[in-house]
C-alpha cells in the first residue's frame, strides 16, 4: 500500500496543525497530539493497530509504525496514515533511550481513548477508535509507571521523614 509515511512534529495547538496533516492516498489519517510528554529525550514511537480485537499489541501486526525525535517536553504532535476509514488503535511509546524496545517502567506509554492505565495493558475494545474519511484529532496522553522526575524527588523526600 502507498502510505503517506510522515512524521510531523509541532508545537502548536491542534486548529493549528490540520494543515500538517493530509487524508492523502488512503483518504484518512490521524492528528495525534501527545501530551504529558515528561522527558526532552529518545523517540515518541506511533504504532496503528486495526480492529482485529486478537492481533491488538501483538508482535509483528502493526500496520503503520512512526517514530520521530521529542522535539519538546509537554506536548507534540504526530500524523498517522491510516490504511483506509475503518476501526483503528493507536499506541504511543516514549522511548527516552532510543533503543527500539519498550521499558515499561522508565518510559511513558498512552492509547487511544485514554483508558486509566494500570500494571497490564488496556483491553482492545478499549482502545479502539473510528477513524473517518479525512484527518481525525486523537489526544493521546502518556503514562509513566515509575512517575516523572519531579514525582520521584517527592516520593524520596517524603520516604527520609
Amino acid at each position: 500500500m502507498g502510505y503517506l509515511l510522515t512524521a510531523m512534529s509541532v508545537a502548536t495547538h491542534a486548529s493549528e496543525t490540520t494543515h500538517i496533516c493530509e487524508a492523502g492516498e488512503t483518504g484518512a489519517s490521524l492528528l495525534v497530539k501527545v501530551t504529558n510528554i515528561q522527558y526532552l529525550e529518545g523517540n515518541l514511537r506511533a504504532q496503528l493497530y486495526g480492529s482485529n480485537l486478537e492481533k491488538f499489541l501483538v508482535k509483528g501486526t502493526k500496520l503503520v509504525r512512526i517514530d520521530t525525535p521529542v522535539k519538546q517536553v509537554g506536548e507534540q504532535h504526530i500524523c498517522l496514515p491510516v490504511p483506509k476509514p475503518d476501526t483503528y488503535a493507536v499506541v504511543i511509546l516514549h522511548d527516552r533511550n532510543a533503543n527500539g524496545k519498550t521499558d515499561f517502567f522508565t518510559e511513558g506509554v498512552g492509547f487511544s481513548k485514554n483508558p486509566k492505565l494500570k500494571l497490564s495493558p488496556p483491553d482492545a475494545e478499549d482502545v479502539m477508535i473510528e477513524v473517518p474519511p479525512g484527518v481525525l484529532h486523537v489526544p493521546v496522553e502518556l503514562y509513566y509507571i515509575m512517575g516523572s522526575e519531579n514525582e520521584n524527588k517527592v516520593r524520596r523526600k517524603m520516604r527520609r521523614r
